[in-house]
């Protein structure tokens, strides 16, 4: 009679075989094998090492949820999953970390709707130090952080050498910036000057072409006050130019204004603003002459201006009522 030992034997070996293939190929050791076996691995523990690919936005993406904390890792830089814990912690990008948690293939909680998502407690999270970090920790002041003093004692160095620099040339270019626009207001306050016939005018106060230096409280006055020699009557006028035209106009500030204002009721003087706008400051593209009772405000709409506008090169005179035309 023949045994049937080595046939049982034979069938026992090729189902162990099967079997150990089966569980071989639903492990959940990798982010790949999580993947693929995602059904197998689904509310399963598993354990991970990779890198931190990304932190999430916490407030966004987990708010109103008992998980307060959640990155992505990555294992092989191209499989990447979602982690989230319900503990806050300090992960930077690209640290080596290894995880033990458990792999939702969808996970519903408090609102939170997430597929491929792995759930770990903070001590369950440890960051492994490279081999780098580790030499630092053992040497301290003798390992790579003594490299990275020199380094930060380097970058102080250029910095206190640029910051001076960078100042000094701010400020240069600033006076110069400001110079320029002083030349354009003293040209353009010539030009004005120069509207205002000898014949016909004279000058009682004269505040233009303003140098740097000592303040004299006259500065904050007009620009000029005329006297017409057949009326004696004065008028007050402050000069502004700008070089390019937009929709609004910014001419002056508040306190400026006030300060027109104060010194037309003191003196009771009618104050008028003469606006050139583009071109040259010796010969502005579109001039306006308006009383300053009538643009109150540091802005003003170019619309508006327009029932002011004169032609620039139009000698001002008095009308009929002694107002400035």
């Amino acid at each position: 009679m023949k045994t049937k030992f080595p046939k049982i034997f034979l069938l026992f070996t090729a189902v162990l075989f099967i079997a150990t293939n089966v569980v071989y190929a639903q492990s959940c050791n990798t982010l790949k094998e999580i993947f693929e076996n995602s059904d197998y691995c689904d509310k399963n523990e598993v354990s991970i090492h990779g890198k931190v690919y990304e932190l999430l936005d916490n407030k966004l993406t987990l708010q109103g949820s008992k998980y307060v904390y959640g990155f992505q890792i990555t294992d092989d830089g191209t499989q990447i999953i979602r982690v989230v814990s319900p503990d806050d912690m300090v992960l930077v990008r690209d640290s080596e970390v290894v995880i033990d948690g458990r792999y939702y293939k969808k996970l519903y909680a408090d609102g939170l709707n997430l597929d491929d998502t792995i759930v770990a407690s903070g001590k369950n999270i440890k960051v492994i130090l490279t081999a780098d970090e580790l030499w630092n920790e053992i040497l301290g002041p003798w390992g790579a952080s003594m490299e990275k003093e020199k380094a930060l004692a380097r970058r102080n160095i250029i910095f206190a050498i640029l910051i001076p620099l960078v100042s000094a040339g701010a400020f240069w270019f600033g006076l110069i910036f400001y110079r320029r626009r002083q030349i354009r207001g003293a040209t353009f306050e010539g030009y004005v000057e120069n509207l205002f016939s000898k014949q016909e005018w004279r000058i009682a106060e004269s505040n233009a072409y303003r140098k740097l230096g000592r303040w004299v409280e006259s500065y904050s006055n007009p620009d000029f006050v005329f006297i017409h020699r057949r009326t004696n009557k004065k008028i007050a006028v402050e000069c502004k130019y700008k070089e390019k035209e937009y929709e609004r106009i910014l001419w002056a500030y508040e306190d400026q204004i006030e300060r027109y204002q104060n010194f037309s009721q003191k003196q009771n003087i009618p104050v008028f603003v003469i606006l050139g706008i583009g071109g040259r400051p010796k010969n502005p593209k579109r001039v306006f002459l308006a009383p300053l009772s009538q643009i109150k405000y540091p802005d003003v709409k170019i619309d508006y201006l327009e029932k002011f506008e004169r032609d620039p090169k139009k000698y001002f005179s008095l009308d009929n009522h002694n107002d400035l035309i």
